[in-house]
């Protein structure tokens, strides 16, 4: 309340205290009802350690060492979140702007239809009998600018979600001994089940082999790592000379210059999170946590000064404007 914030720090404490001293002085009482005062014993301490983790963090905030310490979040103006953004070159070469067009069908030809779907999807039909041709080698391409994200229904049926400043290249008809794909950027799919035809998607020199399944991809030319996050199924992963195999949870990473997988338990909620519509960091850089916020707000990072090793840990809504996840930061 307003009367509380007006509460000198050690007048703050007092209070606590005295709360705190009350509460046990009441556990501790004799009484029949021993398993009732149980919960209140609890109740107490986490009160206590809500009211002690309110002080420490007050007094961290308030040092002056500390505010020296800290980076200053700075933007020349105030940004809105990204959306549904994106743009799809067709294989002769025509551009549609995705977050232009109009809802319902943007291409029919040769037994293949395109639609545009209310809700920011890409839905990519093809007819039986186009499907059954053996395909010309003809790729289309969407892509997400800074700013912008998209969902696509492939002509297999697999679904594809793509992160900001990302681009999937895929054919025109799926054909042939396997289901191939290409990935800059970040994407997450959720591949349709076809043991007869594998699904193998390209991404920054690794190679995800499926025959059905859902993962994440991030391979962003300016991350240091590929990572590969299995949320369902099986999935193959080679780079090079190297070759990993994927269970559910788990997540293969690897740097180019590399020769082997880094295969561990992944923290599938950090790696869905963007999909969600979060930012989650878990011990994250400032130059890591700011490249999100690039790739997002479409906004170039300059740093000034010496860069401290600060970890950010927390989860933070995409759908706060710039200003406000910069303070939230601070």
């Amino acid at each position: 309340s307003e009367d509380w914030n007006n509460v000198e720090m050690g007048g703050k404490q007092e209070i606590g205290e005295e709360m705190y001293a009350k509460i046990s002085e009441a556990i501790q009482a004799p009484s029949k009802k021993a398993k009732s005062y149980s919960f209140f014993k609890y109740a107490a301490a986490a009160i206590f350690i809500a009211i002690s983790a309110g002080f420490y963090f007050y007094k961290l905030n308030d040092s002056p060492s500390l505010k020296e310490n800290n980076p200053k979040l700075v933007s020349t103006g105030d940004r809105a979140p990204g959306g549904n953004k994106a743009t799809l070159t067709l294989a002769n070469g025509t551009v549609i702007s995705l977050t232009d067009a109009a809802n319902g069908d943007l291409v029919k030809q040769s037994g293949i239809s395109i639609a545009k779907t209310a809700d920011g999807q890409l839905v990519y039909k093809v007819s039986a009998a186009a499907n059954s041709e053996k395909g010309n080698g003809a790729f289309n391409t969407i892509t997400t600018p800074n700013g912008g994200q998209y969902q696509i229904l492939l002509p297999d049926g697999s679904k594809v979600w793509l992160n900001a400043a990302s681009s999937l290249k895929f054919p025109t008809v799926f054909s042939g001994t396997e289901r191939k794909v290409e990935l800059n950027g970040e994407a997450y799919f959720e591949v349709a089940k076809n043991r007869k035809v594998p699904f193998t998607v390209d991404a920054n020199g690794t190679k995800v082999l499926v025959l059905g399944t859902h993962f994440n991809v991030m391979a962003y030319e300016d991350e240091k790592l590929v990572k590969t996050t299995l949320l369902e199924g099986s999935v193959k992963l080679s780079h090079a000379d190297a070759v990993a195999f994927l269970k559910p949870g788990q997540q293969g990473t690897i740097a180019g210059n590399e020769r082997d997988y880094k295969v561990q338990e992944a923290d599938v909620a950090s790696a869905m999170a963007w999909k969600n519509g979060y930012f989650l960091f878990d011990n994250a850089s400032l130059p890591q946590l700011m490249r999100q916020i690039s790739r997002w707000y479409d906004v170039d990072v300059v740093y000034a000064g010496g860069l401290k090793d600060h970890e950010f840990v927390g989860e933070v809504s995409r759908n706060y404007s710039l200003m406000k996840i910069l303070r939230i930061l601070e």
